[in-house]
């Protein structure tokens, strides 16, 4: 059989399978027919951290803390991102008490204690605070600068529970909302540092530690400045010379001994307060215990 018959003969049998109508021909053309596709459904969701650091006790030498908090728009389409304060437990009175200033800033190392308010903040108290609202792309994080002021009628010896709740929206779809909580808290009085005095070149301030870890860290203040060196608890005590005392002139001023975290920043467990006073002796400036 020569190839030109060959070739004609296979041909008038594919026509004829095909025609015909025949199961194999049917399968052969759909299963090369067929193609697959695919399609990425959008997902809107948020996450929020940082909040748990806003966490403290408030006091006459520390009416104010400021800490970074960090909404992030974790799903995979844009969106704007948006919080509400909520008050979950404990004193409204006190969650009134607390004026709030927030402001966007480039990182959460731009967020100190000294830091000025940024431009375009949103001002309230943590029971009536506007949302914090940022659009963002897919991934995407806005840090905000959260400063809490307490005010003289905050009411003494209160806690509240205050929740920071977040969400993430596009059109009228919303995410879950997701939570951050802290603990704010007016003081009931620390407890008394113990001084002792060593010939007006330096005192000793000892504390008692309660339960807390021997490799807690602990700091000196005046105010919301850190005076004199961090010690661990197994060192159990710090010492200050005058001239580590710069915040103020001659004279009596409150000394704070509180926990400091990881990053060194006061927290609000103040374990010891205590007052000292800086003068003037022969040899030059002194300190020495009390008033």
């Amino acid at each position: 059989m020569s190839r030109l018959l060959r070739v004609a003969l296979v041909a008038a049998l594919t026509t004829a399978l095909v025609t015909g109508g025949s199961s194999v021909a049917w399968a052969l053309w759909t299963a090369t027919g067929t193609a697959a596709s695919s399609a990425t459904i959008g997902k809107l969701a948020v996450a929020i951290s940082g909040t748990e650091a806003i966490t403290t006790t408030f006091s006459t030498s520390a009416p104010r803390v400021t800490r970074p908090v960090t909404i992030t728009n974790a799903g995979n389409v844009a969106g704007t991102t948006a919080t509400r304060a909520a008050v979950a437990t404990g004193s409204a009175a006190l969650a009134q008490a607390v004026d709030v200033q927030a402001w966007r800033v480039s990182s959460a190392d731009a967020c100190t204690d000294a830091a000025d308010v940024g431009s375009g903040p949103v001002s309230g108290t943590w029971a009536d605070l506007p949302s914090l609202q940022a659009r963002l792309a897919p991934g995407a994080a806005a840090v905000w600068c959260v400063r809490s002021t307490v005010r003289a009628d905050a009411p003494p010896s209160a806690t509240v529970d205050v929740h920071l709740v977040a969400t993430t929206a596009t059109g009228s779809w919303v995410s879950e909302p997701v939570w951050g909580g802290f603990y704010l808290n007016t003081d009931a009085g620390a407890p008394a540092l113990t001084c002792t005095d060593h010939d007006g070149n330096w005192v000793e301030l000892t504390w008692d530690q309660g339960g807390r870890d021997q490799s807690t860290a602990y700091a000196a203040f005046v105010g919301t400045t850190q005076v004199g060196d961090r010690q661990l608890g197994f060192f159990g005590r710090i010492t200050l010379a005058p001239n580590q005392v710069t915040t103020t002139t001659a004279g009596t001023v409150s000394v704070d001994v509180a926990v400091v975290d990881d990053a060194g920043q006061r927290t609000g467990d103040v374990v010891g307060r205590g007052p000292v006073t800086l003068f003037t002796q022969n040899d030059g400036p002194a300190i020495r215990c009390g008033a």
